[in-house]
């Protein structure tokens, strides 16, 4: 590679990803083959939605999303391709194509960091930030569900990153939003 401020931000965006999967007992980031790494798998194990073979909404525990950064990350973002949904495949999110392999987080721009990334694939799965519109949704079914039964969101409340246990001060609050 001889782009050196897109191997610089690599490097950092190994090195903050890391740091941020070890200091969380929910996320699992596994970099794939690259000096540095493009490409990295978020398994994320929280709790989130999933219908069921009979048409249920259940709770899943389990969530895997790729992300990649192309060559030009850091002039443009294709959200259709820095962002796939892995499993599984019965995902059940407003924001998630059924089936996958399409994830939207709303605008990506370009340089948006692995760690924000991670922040926030966790708050959708989550549902702690969704948006219900049905023109705006890959998965109308979804969006629909999510507005009738506001009682079972958000999901999963647990913070992404564990809290500092040394005394010192963290800053990671919990924040539910809804949009409608």
């Amino acid at each position: 590679m001889t782009d050196r401020v897109l191997t610089a931000f690599l490097e950092r965006q190994l090195a903050e990803g890391m740091a941020l999967a070890e200091a969380s007992d929910l996320l699992r980031l596994i970099p794939l083959p690259g000096d540095p790494p493009r490409k990295y798998i978020a398994d994320f194990r929280c709790k989130g939605l999933v219908k069921s073979a009979a048409g249920e909404i259940v709770e899943a525990e389990r969530f895997v999303v790729g992300i990649w950064f192309a060559d030009g990350y850091l002039r443009e973002v294709d959200p259709c391709t820095a962002l796939t949904w892995l499993e599984p495949h019965t995902i059940f999110h407003p924001n998630v194509s059924a089936g996958g392999p399409f994830i939207c987080l709303g605008r990506i721009g370009p340089g948006t960091s692995l760690v924000e990334l991670a922040y926030r694939c966790f708050e959708l799965l989550t549902y702690n930030k969704v948006t219900m519109r049905e023109d705006d949704a890959l998965n109308r079914e979804a969006c629909a569900w999510a507005r009738h039964n506001l009682h079972r969101i958000p999901v999963d409340r647990r913070a992404l990153k564990r809290r500092a246990r040394d005394g010192a001060i963290d800053f990671d609050v919990d924040v539910i939003e809804v949009r409608g």
